[in-house]
């Protein structure tokens, strides 16, 4: 196997025709067969996601096994030519969009989820918590698909197009919160480019900007019981909230 690259909760390995997502920490199966399956899910909606052979073991630790994709993320292709970062804002725009169109049963729901990690997040004071969980009560939900960590870094560019991988937060829910979710993993890194998808997002598609940043504590929150990078990220994320 060759090493590919490595991310928060896995190593990617290419094995010939293969790639191998290979978990650091264990994780049991059932975890995995989930994650698999919503891949699957998206791949028979007829999405450019890559194919699923299935679960492997390695040295004790479990992995994916799964179609490689000869590319480059569209994040690292922005990073050696900005020119091209209009051209990928709108690709990735048409390609979320496109996503929110399809409606979707008996994958988790996204109240469901932005609820358990609210609750998990050990960093919001119970009057914050009790003031976002009353938001998200009070919010209408959708049936649509949503990504869930729809980012440039997800999206991978090559020759038969742009691929999107990484579905394991993907959950049925209101494409608006979706958007803001973007709106805020951009945010975290890059104000300006985050300023930009969201403005330019809300003009193409008619969207009333406030509706997305109505999601912001809810969506905020949820993030902080999920994963916090580094201490900016932490006093970004607790200033949303208490804004």
């Amino acid at each position: 196997m060759e090493y590919i690259a490595s991310g928060a909760q896995a190593d990617i390995y290419k094995d010939g025709f293969k790639a191998i997502k290979l978990f650091k920490y264990n994780i049991n199966k059932e975890e995995i067969e989930y994650e698999i399956n919503l891949q699957k899910m998206a791949y028979d909606k007829g999405l450019p996601v890559p194919k699923i052979f299935g679960i492997i073991e390695i040295e004790n630790k479990f992995g994916i096994e799964m179609e490689y994709l000869e590319g480059k993320t569209i994040g690292n292709i922005i990073m050696h030519d900005i020119s091209k970062f209009e051209e990928y804002l709108l690709k990735s725009i048409e390609i979320q969009n496109g996503i929110h169109k399809i409606e979707t049963k008996n994958i988790v729901l996204m109240k469901d989820r932005l609820k358990y990690f609210i609750l998990k997040a050990k960093l919001i004071n119970e009057n914050d918590r009790e003031r976002i969980i009353n938001e998200l009560e009070n919010k209408v939900f959708d049936n649509k698909l949503c990504h869930g960590d729809f980012h440039f870094m997800n999206l991978i560019q090559t020759l038969d197009g742009i691929k999107i991988i990484d579905w394991i937060c993907a959950c049925s829910g209101s494409p608006e919160a979706d958007i803001y979710r973007t709106y805020l993993l951009y945010l975290l890194s890059n104000k300006e480019l985050a300023g930009i998808y969201l403005d330019t997002y809300c003009k193409i598609m008619q969207l009333d900007k406030n509706n997305i940043l109505s999601w912001a504590s809810i969506i905020a929150g949820a993030r902080l019981g999920e994963y916090i990078k580094d201490e900016n990220e932490k006093n970004i994320l607790l200033k949303i909230i208490a804004n």
